[in-house]
């Protein structure tokens, strides 16, 4: 079996994280970590190629568990580990979605796509959707074409059906709840900034000081997962920058912490450092317990953009408030009429039939 290895390394005063694929014994699969070096090269964010590490890992332990050969791996062998991953490697008793399933599928088709493009003699298979694929015509081709035309149809051959989950927002009597919730000064102004920006967690958790205009009362989003998302201006109520202030005198100053970033850890051994996802997700599930209903970061970014929507703002301005690359891609995720929306609508139309009848 394999396992992940997070390594730190210090450059300068920055520290890079990197991830690794090695045996249980601690030998690491040559192969899969140039892959994953390769995924830094071409600016993947760390928690992309965190993700594509542990969905490797997975693909390993099956390539163990079968005694198969990476290397001469069949169709039939690629349909066996979907049904693995479907059945007997589920975790517990909780199943995998088709949609994580074919994120699982993606990660090794890039990653044969990758041996293909750089280090094509030490395959030896027939699947069709690389093997026709040679250094002198792919060269300067994207990383991603092998979603595109003939090789997307063979990736869609082994594509599971996903059923689409719309996106949860908080209700207008579930922001009450929160609002009237006491919270700690630093929780209370992360809920602030997630709800009025709709930014990501992520992007939430690399924010710094310097990143803030008080006066103009705005914050610049230097670091997203996706290039599209980065170097984007989002705006705060003046009420929220009155909590921003007081949360840094509080909080900052007064404990004069040596740190840069505005989200930081209060207790234990790791305190006054940059806060982490675990630290958050951790607020959130108590939050949620103490309300009653489910509470994630996420739900504060859809809320966002629905009610912009609703509210007559056009599409490419929350576009560009949300950090997305196209605006189908923004109409797609997070602009849904509520129901509220819907009955309105529907009882205009049937108040002008009514009138249409006298």
């Amino acid at each position: 079996m394999s396992k992940v290895i997070k390594v730190k390394i210090e450059e300068g005063e920055e520290v890079k994280v990197v991830y690794l694929l090695t045996s249980n014994e601690g030998v690491p699969f040559l192969y899969v970590n140039k892959y994953l070096k390769f995924l830094e090269t071409i600016n993947r964010s760390t928690n992309t190629i965190k993700s594509y590490a542990y969905r490797l890992k997975l693909y390993w332990d099956f390539i163990e568990i079968n005694e198969l050969d990476f290397r001469k791996i069949t169709m039939d062998e690629l349909v066996k580990y979907i049904g693995w991953l479907q059945g007997e490697c589920n975790i517990g008793s909780k199943k995998r979605e088709p949609k994580t399933i074919n994120y699982n599928v993606m990660a090794i088709f890039g990653f044969y796509n990758y041996l293909a493009r750089f280090h094509l003699e030490i395959l030896d298979t027939r699947l069709d959707f690389y093997s026709t694929l040679t250094k002198k015509n792919y060269s300067y081709k994207s990383f991603l074409e092998h979603t595109k035309s003939s090789i997307k149809y063979k990736l869609n051959v082994l594509r599971l059906r996903e059923t689409k989950k719309p996106f949860k927002k908080l209700t207008n009597w579930q922001l009450k709840e929160i609002s009237h919730t006491k919270l700690h000064i630093r929780n209370r102004l992360l809920v602030s900034i997630l709800y009025e920006t709709g930014i990501r967690i992520s992007e939430a958790l690399e924010i710094k000081l310097e990143d803030i205009d008080l006066s103009d009362k705005k914050i610049l989003i230097s670091k997203s997962k996706t290039p599209s998302g980065e170097n984007r201006i989002v705006y705060l109520s003046s009420e929220t920058i009155n909590l921003v202030q007081d949360y840094i005198y509080e909080i900052h100053e007064k404990n004069n912490f040596d740190s840069d970033y505005l989200f930081l850890k209060l207790t234990g051994p790791l305190r006054g450092e940059v806060c982490d996802y675990v630290t958050v997700m951790a607020f959130f599930k108590e939050l949620s317990s103490k309300l009653g209903f489910n509470i994630t970061p996420h739900m504060f970014r859809h809320t966002l953009a629905t009610e912009l929507h609703e509210n007559g703002v056009e599409i490419s301005i929350i576009k560009a408030l949300l950090g997305h690359k196209d605006v189908q891609t923004t109409m797609n995720m997070y602009i849904h009429p509520s129901e509220k929306s819907i009955r309105e609508e529907y009882n205009k139309v049937a108040l002008s039939r009514a009138r249409s009848k006298k």
